[in-house]
């Protein structure tokens, strides 16, 4: 019944002794590597199949483990003994005696199709989101055209009675001055409009009212973590009671941005926990996002938000160097630093919309 429950959910058990460095499958394994059932199995030989990437963060964790007798998983990529490349997921928990480590012991299963489906998820919102924001700015420009449309000919009918009147036997200077006017305010009103789209395309000078960010945040989380081939736990602790004088728009942006990269630090981990918190100030407002990953390497620091590259070209994705645009753009700052008990830390400092009450 066992062997053929791993079957249906391929699936195989696998130990290794780290005394004797005997390694020991179930046949599922060999299944799975397409292997010959029984035949002898080395470590060296079998990591020959994994792909680099795999096996580097696989032998990672593998020694994380190991030292602090904790368990850890993962995604593998492997070229089977047939040459068909597979995505499998490995578990690994460490045995220890008299608090030693002396074996370790897990199961790899078949997830594939699991992967192939979650990318195909994945590239299907990131066109749902090209195609929206494509529709989004569709809508735009025609309620651009719309409003532009009337200040435009409302400053075409004013110059023509000006002139109309400059042409007159006796022109009324109250009627000269108040076409002039009306003149010069319909160009104010369409430069506002101009100013507006520019301010949406670039993100400088935004928009800003007084919001309740708790939503957003939420909303934010929800939109970062979709997609992800591993679920992260997201955790909240919002002051409650806050209102910032921001773009709510381009707000959640950053919010998405920040959770997101959150999200894909803590891929693969055994421990994958995602904090966000907001700290109220006497004007101010502080909000954290800190994940349990391994944290930001030293020397990126210093420069971590100069520069801002997309893998692809239609990507909607908002990088760092932008959300650190779209903070500043808001009166605010940003900071990133590394936590004392590992993982990374993102620190946002952003003025409420109005003053404490005293």
């Amino acid at each position: 019944m066992y062997d053929r429950s791993s079957a249906l959910a391929k699936i195989g058990v696998w130990e290794f002794d780290l005394r004797t460095e005997k390694l020991t499958w179930t046949d599922g394994v060999y299944d799975l590597f397409e292997l010959p059932r029984g035949t002898r199995v080395e470590r060296p030989q079998i990591l020959e199949y994994y792909d680099e990437e795999s096996r580097l963060e696989m032998e990672r964790l593998r020694a994380e483990a190991i030292r602090t007798g904790h368990s850890f998983e993962l995604d593998i990529r492997i070229r089977t003994a047939r040459g068909n490349w597979r995505w499998l997921h490995l578990t690994g928990d460490v045995e220890q005696e008299d608090g030693r480590p002396v074996r370790i012991f897990g199961t790899k299963q078949d997830v594939t199709e699991t992967r192939a489906a979650q990318e195909e998820v994945k590239a299907l919102q990131a066109e749902l989101i090209h195609v929206s924001r494509r529709s989004a700015m569709g809508a735009m420009a025609a309620t651009v055209a719309h409003e532009l449309n009337q200040p435009l000919a409302a400053i075409a009918n004013y110059a023509a009675g000006t002139r109309r009147a400059l042409a007159g036997p006796e022109p009324a200077n109250e009627l000269l001055e108040a076409g002039i006017e009306a003149v010069e305010q319909n160009a104010a009103r369409a430069g506002r409009i101009l100013r507006g789209l520019r301010q949406i395309a670039n993100g400088s000078r935004p928009q800003r009212e007084p919001i309740n960010p708790d939503p957003l945040i939420r909303e934010a989380a929800r939109v970062a973590a979709a997609g992800a081939a591993q679920k992260a736990v997201v955790r909240f602790e919002l002051a409650g009671g806050i209102l910032l004088a921001v773009d709510p728009v381009q707000f959640q942006q950053v919010m998405i941005n920040l959770i997101r990269n959150a999200v894909e630090a803590v891929q693969g981990l055994s421990t994958r926990n995602i904090l966000v918190s907001t700290v109220a100030r006497a004007d101010r407002v502080e909000i954290r996002v800190e994940d349990s990953g391994p944290g930001f390497a030293p020397a990126m620091l210093p420069r971590l938000f100069d520069t801002y590259v997309s893998t692809k070209p239609e990507g909607m994705g908002v990088g760092l160097a932008i959300s650190r645009t779209i903070v500043e753009a808001h009166g605010g700052r940003i900071f990133a630093a590394n936590r004392e008990g590992g993982g990374a830390l993102l620190r946002i400092d952003l003025p409420r919309s109005v003053p404490a009450a005293s």
